[in-house]
């Protein structure tokens, strides 16, 4: 009787459907797991298998689908606590004319939600290839560098590698931990355009080519600032030869004047190229590279950073293990 009750007030309405009479679990289930319905409509109170029961199947099986009770009994704590638990609406049986309302409404909302929930996985989709692309842009700049430099090659990513591992240490979160691996990655674009010559060369370096060495942090600058990164890449790279006192390059700026990302690549890039072998010097190894910060720590290297740096090394086991498969660690 109550279902024909429904069925006659949705044809008043004029409302267009095929209602499916389902009468215990085992029907339900398989209507759940067989069936493409649009929303069910249940009593609340039914001997055997009651609506309750029944929104809680459909919640752990097809949660999108909405699902409204309806009962004679019905009182509003009650109806509360059945939306709480999920229910898109309840209807009174002596308010049957708000039924196809409720209906309306609801299918409406479940569509909404649909769409949402696609433009959300396309928005997402979109943003993985974007970052895919922007990565891609990365690895490309560096080999660029790479290709002049064979010894710039192993030390951006072992820097990239040790400022990402303090970044993470420090607890700056992930995006800001891939951001700093990036511009590690990228730190010495700007030795793109210095003479190979100079690059390697053995001897000790004169004036003029010292100060074309020190430009390259403006040319990196120059060559990243048009990119639309989401992180600071190009003024960190731009600030990472700046110290703390004023003494660095370019601009010689102090303090809170440099960017954190700065000062932790900064220090990353020292403790590597002391540790690293050089053409117009031997390697001095990493024991005299953490002395170096150690000794200068709030002086010329951020106190904090070379805390996290030091207690990697001598507590963490942090060691170099670059590779050419890390180049694309992001």
């Amino acid at each position: 009787m109550d279902v024909e009750m429904v069925k006659s007030t949705l044809e008043a309405e004029g409302l267009d459907f095929t209602l499916h009479h389902i009468k215990s679990k085992n029907d339900f289930l398989k209507s759940i797991h067989d069936s493409d319905y649009d929303i069910v409509l249940a009593d609340y109170s039914i001997p055997g298998f009651d609506g309750l029961s029944a929104l809680n199947l459909a919640q752990s099986i097809k949660p999108e689908s909405p699902f409204i009770i309806i009962s004679g009994t019905i009182g509003e704590e009650t109806a509360i606590d059945v939306i709480k638990q999920g229910a898109t609406d309840y209807v009174l049986k002596q308010r049957l004319s708000r039924l196809v309302p409720a209906i309306v409404r609801a299918l409406s909302e479940a569509k909404e939600k649909v769409e949402r929930k696609k433009a959300q996985k396309e928005l997402r989709l979109s943003h993985d290839k974007l970052h895919k692309a922007l990565v891609q842009t990365v690895n490309s700049l560096a080999l660029a560098v790479e290709t002049r430099d064979p010894y710039v090659s192993g030390h951006q990513q072992r820097v990239a590698q040790l400022a990402s591992e303090i970044a993470t240490a420090l607890s700056l979160g992930e995006e800001a931990v891939e951001g700093i691996f990036l511009a590690g990655n990228l730190h010495d674009i700007g030795k793109i355009n210095i003479p190979s010559g100079i690059l390697s060369k053995p001897g000790i370096l004169n004036d003029l080519e010292i100060a074309l060495i020190k430009n390259h942090s403006q040319v990196g600058y120059d060559i990243l600032k048009g990119i639309d990164f989401p992180w600071p890449i190009a003024l960190t790279v731009y600030q990472h030869h700046e110290k703390l006192d004023g003494s660095g390059y370019p601009l010689g700026i102090k303090g809170d004047e440099m960017l954190f990302e700065a000062r932790i690549i900064g220090v990353a890039d020292v403790v590597e190229a002391m540790s690293s072998h050089r053409p117009y010097r031997p390697a001095r190894g990493v024991k005299h590279a953490l002395e170096e910060i150690s000794d200068n720590a709030g002086l010329l290297y951020d106190r904090e950073v070379v805390d996290c740096c030091l207690d990697l090394f001598q507590n963490k086991g942090f060691t170099f293990t670059y590779q050419e498969e890390h180049k694309h660690f992001f």
